[in-house]
């Protein structure tokens, strides 16, 4: 067991190809794991998509950008699974070579799933794990040539929970400049939770209270501090229901915040980057909306846009 870890240590630390970069986010054994066992796992079903279960060891990966008038924007990609693996492929590292390829600094985040036994206590391991990656990029920024005031969060289903759990003031030690939720798991109320969807379940269970459930829903705790936002959803989608996406929005607008609702009729959910039952991509409106708002360098331009404070 101990030489996996040792191998496990040196694949990640070692340079890879286009440009990127993996990093553990803890040395040693992380906050809260009880053990330093490791069974992790990427499965690759005939039908469906890659997942990685039984994380117990997060990382961060880098994909830096080529260009040699890239911004210094970057964005921490939070991929789904509802809490119980991760679609890191097609919802993490493809994502994350769009936003290289646009001149972002992208960090796809590999965080802890369940692993039964595995922790002290679960609920606190995601949020735990964003927070380290935000430290991480705030104390690496001026090495990854990183604005820190532009520093923003991406999460798609469960992940795009995580995502707006980072968003709520005093959750991470470093306030996020944007997030990006796409399909996003945000309300753990019952009248927005799916019976398809195993998000809270995994995250606290079901059977809990009233005051767990409206803490864990970051709908309900927008204020004008919260980050702009750009959000994604379809409107058959059954696991994450759209009101989901609704709910924020509007939270967003009663307190002044910026955003942007992108609304699909058809396309269900975990689409990943293209929509195939509309036939299009939302990443093309998700960086005009990080232009706009001055989060991404204008393409050709010779100066950065100022951010908003």
């Amino acid at each position: 067991m101990v030489r996996m870890v040792c191998i496990i240590h040196l694949l990640l630390i070692t340079m890879v190809a286009n440009a990127q970069k993996v990093l553990l986010l803890y040395e040693g054994r992380p906050p809260g794991n009880k053990t330093d066992e490791n069974k992790e796992e990427l499965v690759r079903p005939e039908k469906g998509r890659p997942v990685v279960k039984n994380v117990t060891l997060p990382t961060l990966t880098l994909f830096k950008p080529v260009h040699p008038d890239a911004g210094r924007g970057a964005v921490i990609i939070c991929p789904g699974g509802g809490y119980l693996n991760l679609s890191i492929e097609d919802g993490g590292y493809d994502i994350a070579k769009e936003f290289a390829d646009a001149g972002i600094n992208a960090f796809v985040l590999k965080y802890r799933t369940w692993v039964e036994g595995a922790y002290d206590r679960f609920r606190d391991i995601p949020l735990q794990d964003l927070d380290r990656a935000m430290e991480l990029l705030y104390s690496n920024a001026a090495q990854w040539n990183i604005d820190t005031a532009n520093i923003g969060l991406m999460g798609l289903s469960a992940g795009g929970h995580l995502a707006a759990m980072g968003s709520i003031p005093g959750k991470l030690n470093h306030k996020p400049a944007y997030t990006m939720l796409i399909y996003p798991v945000i309300s753990f109320r019952d009248s927005l939770t799916s019976p398809r969807s195993k998000t809270r379940k995994t995250l606290i269970g079901d059977e809990t209270s009233v005051a767990e459930k409206i803490a864990y829903s970051p709908e309900l705790h927008i204020s004008k501090n919260t980050p702009p936002a750009f959000v994604v959803q379809a409107e058959d989608d059954s696991t994450s229901l759209v009101g989901n996406s609704l709910s924020y929005y509007e939270g967003l607008v009663a307190h002044g915040v910026p955003g942007r609702l992108l609304i699909y009729e058809k396309g269900g959910h975990g689409f990943a980057l293209h929509n195939k039952a509309e036939g299009e991509d939302w990443m093309p409106a998700a960086l005009k909306w990080l232009t706009l708002n001055g989060f991404r360098r204008d393409a050709g331009s010779e100066h950065e846009i100022r951010n908003k404070k």
